[in-house]
């Protein structure tokens, strides 16, 4: 049975990019580059998320609220910093795998050709045309990968002894992602529930987590974990202590 004690801290995430907030702690609010905030800045990117098989190119968008001259692309490393990799204007040159151009005074676009796993994770452009602004970012996952790879943790004191808690956390996390698999079912109790955070980590390999609160009572140190690509129909499935999902 794995244990954990706490998400990984670039995990709150969530699937839909946005960034995390006090209303809402699944979404995001960075980047964090120089205090910028994507929020209320006007500089709009698309796809909000993008998934690719190996060797695709992937094709980003930035859409400034008024006219420049260029923008910078960045890429999020797994601990929250920004990496510059790109500048886009009418004079851009290609640069290894990137390259960019300015379609008009306003919109401008990243490439990135011959996409692989490690290029998985989030990107922002970013205007300096007034003050530091960057945009919503764009996640693009690279992976073959057709369904995800499961497994459970439950905190660590769930069976320590001493007083128990009125209720139990339970974590299923979904590991190499592919687009669709959205939802959770579990079991005991047959409760649906989204997949609330998500995060790439350094091998460029996506992950996402859904979190279930099982009554105390009903906890006898087993729960299986179904995932749903809603698209599909189709399902994978984990045990507590089997560590391996059965798909269909």
């Amino acid at each position: 049975m794995r244990r954990w004690g706490g998400l990984p801290p670039n995990a709150l995430k969530a699937l839909d990019g946005k960034a995390p907030s006090a209303e809402n702690p699944t979404h995001s609010r960075s980047p964090r580059a120089g205090g910028a905030s994507a929020e209320g800045t006007g500089v709009r990117q698309s796809p909000r998320q993008l998934w690719l098989l190996p060797g695709q190119t992937a094709n980003l968008g930035c859409r400034l609220p008024d006219h420049g001259s260029h923008v910078n692309w960045y890429k999020e490393k797994p601990d929250g910093s920004l990496h510059w990799i790109y500048q886009s204007s009418k004079f851009s040159s290609p640069k290894g795998k990137y390259s960019g151009r300015m379609e008009n005074q306003f919109d401008f676009s990243l490439a990135i050709s011959s996409a692989q796993r490690e290029d998985s994770g989030v990107y922002y452009c970013s205007s300096h045309t007034f003050f530091p602004s960057f945009g919503n970012g764009t996640r693009l996952v690279v992976t073959n990968a057709t369904q995800p790879q499961l497994s459970i943790l439950v905190p660590a004191d769930a069976e320590e002894p001493g007083q128990p808690p009125a209720a139990i956390p339970l974590l299923c996390r979904l590991h190499d992602l592919p687009p669709g698999w959205d939802t959770v079912r579990w079991q005991p109790g047959g409760q649906e529930t989204p997949l609330t955070a998500a995060a790439v980590d350094e091998r460029g390999v996506l992950s996402a987590w859904s979190i279930a609160w099982l009554p105390a009572e009903r906890w006898h140190g087993a729960a299986t974990c179904t995932a749903l690509q809603s698209r599909t129909n189709r399902s994978a499935s984990v045990a507590v202590g089997q560590g391996a999902g059965e798909g269909n």
